[in-house]
């Protein structure tokens, strides 16, 4: 069945949100996430070093769905087939919002190409299909948003 993507803009204030791996995707998404002032916690058999250093919360332990609890969101960043489709199916379980990195197939959430200047945020969203053309137009409206403002 095809995915149908609502783009909404949902508060983390006060909220957690867990990053099942620790490599260098996991990191990225807690970059994006840290520029929401998420509270972010890191769960992976191994952490990166840029993570460990980053001062977010991390567990190195193996994946369990009793890590689940108190988590509005979960992304799953292990590049583990057999334990994305695990986390997908905990999750949903346990009513926790997934998405499993690069398979929109198996989330219930994408996040989309994001530009944001104070408090204006643009997000660019290719339903899950073809997030490379996402980045290139969320990079034509900065630079059309940067060229307006910066102009003026």
């Amino acid at each position: 069945m095809k995915k149908n993507f609502l783009p909404i803009a949902i508060n983390i204030s006060g909220e957690k949100i867990l990053i099942v791996g620790g490599d260098q995707s996991a990191l990225k998404k807690l970059q994006i996430l840290q520029r929401f002032g998420a509270d972010v916690e890191i769960l992976a058999k191994k952490v990166c070093s840029e993570i460990k250093q980053s001062g977010v919360t991390f567990f190195e332990e193996a994946y369990h769905k009793k890590f689940l609890n108190g988590y509005l969101l979960v992304y799953s960043c292990t590049n583990n087939e057999a334990l994305d489709r695990q986390i997908e199916a905990d999750c949903r379980e346990a009513g926790v919002l997934v998405n499993i990195h690069d398979k929109p197939a198996l989330c219930q959430f994408i996040s989309p190409a994001i530009y944001r200047n104070g408090n204006i945020s643009v997000a660019v969203s290719s339903n899950g299909e073809d997030v490379y053309e996402s980045i290139r137009l969320r990079n034509k409206i900065r630079e059309f948003l940067t060229e307006k403002y910066h102009n003026n």
